[in-house]
């Protein structure tokens, strides 16, 4: 009998909104109240006049905190204090990251709204990042038990590996590391797939799992975030924009050096136009230009080998979930997260 994944995630995201909210209440102060109702405005529950929605805006499936809570239960059948906490703090530090980014990269939208920065500025827009990240150092450490200790460690040695993730990032899309298979995969281990292996990390320990049944947990997240990330690339490409909210080559227009760039751009043979289409300074790539170059990563086959690349993560994500021998429904609902990213419409 199969799952029902969506309402799960629905349920479990809802739950990890409800403590967010509580986080948010309990730890800024009536002087950061402007402070809070921003953080409230990028996580989806007010409007850019700051005014409370009545119905939240679309914020994703909160895949991260899911996998906190669903591992706990995979390990001890129960979601543990700790682990609640544990998914408030990934969800943060991944929103924290968000906030950031969109700074960085200058976007002006993010799920379909404007960004944090671009209705209060840059300077403010780091500090509302800053609170995310500071916030989930509080709610992790709060119980100030040995466990909270550990958990709290493990999840700053993951958000030291995003910060470097984000650096090989910025330094690929400013032409400072020359973009090949081997530098993706460098920089996307550590932007995506640690906060995935963290969480189910942090739900394993939380529900006092031994470390090698916790490596197995953690080895499955990898592989789930890195061909989550796989997948989104593929997307970024040959999606299509009813599916995807994004125009249509999305990434190409935007010169992201995503996995098909990467793997175009790091063969001995490609070719100079292809070279020069992604440094060019231009703000627009031209239509005629971005029809060629999915012609080229169609002819060199990469939609089909970035396919196989997915399947072949999801294999092994599998493997690693077997190995670690999760209690069912939590076993159901990790596999069915698996089977639901190698299925994302293209």
């Amino acid at each position: 009998m199969g799952v029902d994944l969506d309402a799960e995630l629905t349920r479990l995201g809802e739950l990890t909104d409800s403590w967010i909210r509580d986080a948010v209440r309990r730890h800024l102060s009536p002087e950061g109240k402007r402070l809070a109702a921003m953080l409230e405005y990028h996580l989806g529950w007010r409007g850019p006049d700051l005014e409370v929605l009545s119905k939240a805006a679309p914020a994703g499936k909160k895949l991260r905190p899911a996998l906190v809570l669903l591992t706990s239960q995979a390990v001890g059948g129960e979601i543990t204090q700790a682990a609640r906490n544990s998914a408030v703090a990934v969800e943060l530090i991944h929103n924290f990251s968000l906030v950031h980014d969109d700074i960085q990269d200058h976007s002006e939208l993010r799920r379909h709204r404007p960004t944090v920065w671009t209705l209060w500025g840059m300077p403010q827009g780091i500090n509302a990042g800053d609170a995310l990240f500071a916030l989930a150092q509080v709610v992790l450490a709060e119980e100030g038990t040995a466990i909270a200790a550990q958990l709290t460690a493990e999840l700053n040695r993951t958000a030291l590996a995003l910060a470097e993730g984000q650096f090989l990032d910025i330094d690929l899309a400013n032409g400072q590391t020359q973009p090949t298979l081997e530098a993706y995969e460098a920089m996307i281990s550590r932007k995506t797939g640690v906060l995935f292996a963290c969480a189910c990390r942090l739900g394993a320990m939380s529900a006092g799992a031994p470390e090698g049944q916790a490596d197995a947990y953690a080895a499955y997240g990898l592989q789930l975030g890195i061909a989550f990330q796989e997948q989104d690339d593929l997307l970024g490409v040959w999606g299509l924009s009813a599916e995807t909210g994004k125009p249509d080559a999305a990434d190409i227009l935007e010169r992201k050096r995503g996995l098909p760039a990467a793997m175009a751009l790091g063969r001995t043979d490609a070719p100079e136009w292809l070279r020069a289409a992604y440094h060019a300074d231009d703000v627009d790539v031209p239509p005629a230009t971005v029809e060629r170059i999915i012609a080229h990563f169609d002819a060199l086959n990469l939609r089909e080998i970035i396919e196989r690349r997915v399947e072949d993560r999801y294999r092994q994500a599998l493997d690693h979930l077997e190995e670690a021998g999760p209690r069912e429904p939590a076993q159901g609902y990790l596999a069915a997260i698996c089977e639901a990213l190698v299925s994302r419409r293209t």
